[in-house]
């Protein structure tokens, strides 16, 4: 058994789609799925193709490993994925794929910084927690999918004072869009603060659409968001977050129910969002309209240090 692991290449594009859509790697990898979507990831800025590796066994590719990348001081964050064919798993692949990815994570991470990895897999997968029970990964969280059964919804009840709109393209508000962001955020598991050239990146992408953007703004400033998502098998409430200031009024509420409202227009698919499974208080929204948990994602991590 000869198993090689090489760095990703154009050439290899077919071959990773190919990959990407066989039965037991897809659903780990729903995002990626449909004629563009792995074009879609590609684009990512936080992906990094650098890192990006595919495993060959005896000439055959049998799996991949990818990396998102997000550089904070003194360290570097990164979230790695590893696929397996189901009929090579157990065999090394995995775990050879996973290291390959975190050396080149390591190697292009400054000097002096350390880097925290992070893996994740939708559950039940027993190799995922094999292999990261021995690499030293420890749990850290389970995110939660949720799904609303398709039909009608309340229509959004605005609080008093609160005005939307749809994005424009404009840069005030990109702006905007990126200020509420990072307030309604800040504290929560693995923030990263956004950028304006992220705004740009993702408003540029081939799945974005301007109509599935709504901004909330109150007494002048941008109070909410919602973000919609269209995959290849699910809608999704992509993004939803309201400034701190602007808690405990019902815009979150209403936000919802206008991007649910959005996709039972725009798409057949599933309505779906995912939501952290320790944010009580949005677990609690999502649950009283109509939200029930439908799968579970587990993440695991691990610290390297600098010199280690």
């Amino acid at each position: 058994m000869a198993l090689e692991i090489v760095p990703f290449a154009d050439a290899a594009h077919e071959v990773l789609r190919t990959l990407l859509h066989d039965p037991s790697i897809a659903p780990q990898f729903d995002k990626f799925l449909g004629p563009d979507g792995l074009e879609h990831k590609l684009a990512d800025r936080k992906l990094d193709r650098d890192c990006l590796r595919v495993a060959y066994l005896d000439g055959a590719p049998v799996g991949f490993g990818v990396a998102w990348v997000l550089p904070q001081p003194g360290s570097v964050w990164t979230m790695t994925r590893v696929a397996v064919l189901e009929p090579h798993r157990g065999k090394g692949v995995g775990r050879a794929l996973a290291e390959s990815v975190i050396a080149a994570v390591r190697a292009k991470a400054p000097a002096g910084d350390s880097v925290q990895v992070a893996g994740a897999a939708w559950l039940p997968q027993e190799h995922a927690e094999a292999l990261a029970a021995s690499m030293g990964f420890a749990h850290e969280r389970f995110f939660w999918l949720m799904e609303r059964p398709r039909g009608p919804v309340a229509a959004p009840a605005w609080p008093e004072g609160v005005t939307v709109r749809p994005f424009d393209g404009s840069d005030g508000m990109l702006r905007s869009w990126r200020d509420v962001y990072n307030d309604s955020f800040a504290q929560h598991f693995r923030f990263t603060p956004t950028t304006l050239e992220e705004g740009r990146a993702i408003v540029a992408g081939p799945h974005f659409r301007a109509d599935g953007l709504l901004l909330a703004f109150q007494g002048g400033a941008c109070a909410g968001f919602c973000r919609i998502e269209l995959h290849e098998t699910r809608g999704e409430i992509g993004v939803l977050g309201t400034a701190h200031a602007a808690r405990g009024i019902g815009l979150g509420r209403a936000l919802l129910r206008w991007g649910v409202q959005w996709l039972e227009t725009h798409t057949t698919t599933p309505v779906t969002l995912l939501v952290d499974g320790e944010n009580e208080n949005a677990l609690g929204l999502y649950r009283s309209e109509g939200f029930e948990v439908s799968r579970t994602r587990r993440i695991w991590g691990r610290t390297y240090g600098a010199n280690e």
